[in-house]
């Protein structure tokens, strides 16, 4: 990347609250312009309303686990700019927390996959075309430090650390597909007091979007990495 991100084109899911909504606002105030993407069409126009203020921003609400999801991002990017320099897959859940994968209701895990595996990497088929006609063009999977393979042994959100653990796999394998084409990276914001994180977290969306923020303007050629502030974690 260069070492600024203005005029950059962003697309952004999960934009309309958490990290999402902290990123959209730093990369706004970077001089970006960014397309948020988010499911909760009321909670998006709210931040809507208060991002427009801070520079180029346009928003579209859809459910990324639709199968027409990606064709919809992807017209919309089309219409608004033609072509994608930055697709950040920053949209997650976290839907149980006690137990073990094997105590866990039906259907926790398939959620969580679909959202952290599935819905990026339609979304990111689907914006190929466009990000190839970018400049330095970028993807960031937001991952997590509860997803890496130390934490396969942890305690509680099963779901949650295998579908992310997945998502690294995602980036690892998109990296080296695309390489010298596009820059692949995971980037982990932390343990952060969001609706996701819960009130006891140590971090701020804040300081997880200038994290992410640092990532981004990572020489181009630093791909198939997974960064925490800036700096390289293990997988």
């Amino acid at each position: 990347m260069t070492d600024t991100l203005m005029g950059k084109r962003i697309l952004l899911t999960g934009a309309s609250r958490g990290v999402g909504l902290a990123s959209a606002r730093l990369l706004l105030e970077s001089g970006a312009k960014v397309l948020g993407v988010a499911q909760n069409s009321s909670r998006l126009s709210k931040a809507a309303k208060e991002l427009s203020a801070l520079g180029e921003f346009t928003s579209l609400s859809v459910e990324l686990t639709d199968p027409l999801a990606a064709d919809k991002i992807a017209e919309a990017v089309n219409e608004r700019w033609g072509a994608l320099d930055i697709l950040i897959h920053n949209a997650g859940v976290q839907l149980h927390h006690e137990g073990g994968i094997l105590e866990e209701p039906e259907g926790i895990l398939e959620r969580s996959m679909d959202i952290h595996v599935m819905a990026p990497l339609r979304i990111t088929r689907s914006l190929l075309p466009l990000l190839k006609r970018g400049v330095e063009p970028t993807i960031i999977n937001v991952g997590s430090g509860a997803g890496t393979l130390s934490a396969m042994t942890e305690p509680g959100i099963a779901g949650y650390r295998l579908s992310k653990w997945a998502e690294s796999g995602l980036t690892m394998l998109m990296a080296k597909e695309l390489f010298g084409v596009m820059c692949v990276n995971a980037f982990d914001p932390g343990w952060v007091r969001t609706d996701l994180g819960g009130p006891r977290a140590p971090g701020t969306p804040e300081e997880a979007a200038e994290g992410l923020k640092k990532t981004l303007l990572l020489p181009f050629k630093e791909s198939g990495h997974f960064y925490k502030d800036g700096e390289k974690i293990p997988w």
